[in-house]
């Protein structure tokens, strides 16, 4: 130890091989040659050293973390979230864990690798369910919905009562609008299950209100059954408490599960504002003309906002005609126009291109005949220049909703997503709103007749008007069908799953009034200067 503090490295590993030699069973040695060899960049190499110390003390969380990052490390994206999601199930809340599986949900090109190796499997296995149910996931986080769905039906037909496989049905059929389907399935896993924490949350959320007191009851005696806090089993407490009390009673449960949820990613205030400075700083007035591939259909629609502020709803109100593909949240452009703000690479035409070509050949295939696709990733208000650039006839629409409507719904439920980390803390909701206002206005100055922005409120209080609006700008066909994305049938994959269901409401607008004294750090974090639209008075 006293080796590896000095920063010599090789002392060190051949000091811990040695004591690997002389005290087998000591598992402290084998996790100082991992560490070591971690140190010297040698991934591949720590691995074995890293599984036997993990083998030798299967209680100890540091040897389970240096083991998953090693895996990640080494690009064995498969193993490393697989490993990482089941030691968080013996280490609840564990950052280092936690840390692992978001950044590995963050890359889009790490769920191609899994589909890659599960596809790989399944060719001397095809009837392996785990191996379906990994590559389903895999395709639903790309947005390749048809083929996550075929898997995961198959792996269920074979396996009905394998538990994660069950779970990925369930939820399928949720996203698919069988509410019913989906609550069977949940509650066939808590009867085989009953302290299963992402069932419990599952029905929690989904569950009528005569049906509380028997999920509350099942939820805490979940909570008795283990010795820390789970994100889970908070949050669905809390929900079930707004179910049967009302909001205003639910809040500090709500508070408490995202304190909880908050410990295991912290977010990076300082990281966040050197992203935008970077992004930013790259199209200025004199370095926005760039051609990318000009291609008449099918046209890409970007749908951008803050999570929560309508992308779904403006998605399905698009992908209601005909001729329109709705893609879901594809994190294609966040992946490909990384490089370019954490690396240093030059950002030109000739980058332009290959985000085009790159993002073409890598999203997932739209009916023939389609006129339009619609990519409604909120987050890629960070990289409206980036998807410009390499799209000159691109639609951008911009949803702009009352903050503190968008943040008290990011409070009040729990966003599992890579890059979602600041949902669970109000000071950060707020800083990541005026954010978001910055990057936009910025983008409306360079960029202002590409971008239509279209208000929450005005859209739900008149949507005819505004889907022809909408219709107008992208160059489409306007169909009556467009005001009523409730009869769309195509999958949601997001937090308003069952928002989208129902007619177009106003009901949700101003909501954030009945709980303001509990969200004030959030409403106090606000920059009343960028949200002119707003009365902060």
């Amino acid at each position: 130890m006293a080796l590896l503090d000095a920063g010599k490295l090789s002392q060190a590993l051949k000091k811990a091989q040695l004591g690997i030699k002389k005290f087998p069973k000591d598992s402290d040695y084998q996790a100082i040659a991992g560490f070591v060899l971690t140190e010297m960049k040698q991934y591949r190499k720590s691995i074995p050293y890293f599984v036997e110390a993990s083998r030798m003390k299967p209680d100890d969380p540091q040897f389970a973390e240096n083991l998953a990052n090693a895996l990640m490390q080494t690009e064995q994206i498969a193993r490393a979230l697989a490993y990482a999601e089941k030691k968080i199930e013996q280490f609840p809340n564990n950052r280092e864990l936690m840390r692992v599986i978001d950044e590995i949900q963050r890359e889009g090109k790490n769920w191609r690798s899994i589909v890659e190796f599960t596809t790989h499997k399944l060719a001397s296995d095809p009837d392996n369910p785990e191996l379906l149910a990994k590559r389903a996931r895999a395709y639903d986080q790309m947005g390749f919905v048809e083929e996550s769905t075929l898997d995961i039906q198959r792996a269920y037909e074979l396996a009905p009562e394998n538990t994660v496989v069950a779970f990925q049905k369930a939820v399928n059929l949720h996203q698919a609008g069988d509410k019913k389907g989906s609550l069977k399935i949940f509650e066939d896993i808590l009867a085989a299950k009953p302290h299963h924490p992402n069932a419990l949350l599952q029905v929690a959320i989904m569950s009528a209100k005569e049906e509380v007191p028997q999920f509350l009851a099942a939820v805490e005696d979940s909570m008795a059954e283990h010795d820390e806090p789970l994100q889970e089993l908070e949050f669905a407490k809390a929900h079930l408490i707004q179910r049967s009390d009302g909001l205003a009673a639910a809040m500090p449960q709500f508070e408490k599960a995202n304190a909880v949820q908050h410990a295991t990613l912290p977010y990076d205030f300082p990281a966040e504002e050197e992203k935008l400075n970077r992004i930013l700083s790259i199209f200025s007035d004199a370095s926005i003309e760039f051609t990318g591939v000009e291609s008449k259909t099918p046209v890409p629609i970007f749908v951008v906002g803050q999570p929560r502020s309508g992308t779904t709803l403006m998605e399905m109100m698009l992908s209601s005609t005909p001729d329109i593909a709705g893609c879901g949240e594809l994190t294609l452009m966040p992946e490909l126009s990384s490089r370019f703000h954490t690396a240093d690479k030059k950002f030109d035409a000739e980058a332009a291109n290959w985000i085009a070509l790159r993002y073409r050949e890598q999203m997932p295939q739209v009916p023939a005949g389609s006129v339009a696709f619609v990519d409604k990733l909120p987050h890629n208000f960070q990289r409206v220049g980036f998807i410009l650039a390499a799209f000159p006839n691109a639609k951008i629409i911009n949803m702009l909703r009352d903050p503190r409507d968008v943040g008290l719904s990011k409070w009040i439920r729990r966003f599992p997503a890579g890059g979602m980390n600041y949902a669970s803390n109000l000071e950060a909701i707020a800083h990541t709103a005026n954010l978001y206002r910055r990057y936009m206005s910025h983008w409306d100055k360079l960029f202002g007749d590409r971008i239509l922005t279209m208000p929450y409120e005005d859209l739900v209080a008149d949507p005819l008007t505004h889907s022809q609006r909408v219709a107008e700008f992208c160059g489409i066909d306007w169909c009556q069908s467009m005001v009523h994305p409730e009869k769309n049938t195509r999958q949601v994959r997001t937090a308003s799953v069952d928002q989208v269901r129902n007619k177009i409401s106003t009901k949700s607008i101003g909501g954030w009034r009945e709980v303001a004294d509990q969200i004030k750090p959030m409403l106090d974090g606000f920059d009343p200067e960028l949200w002119p639209e707003y009365d902060f008075s």
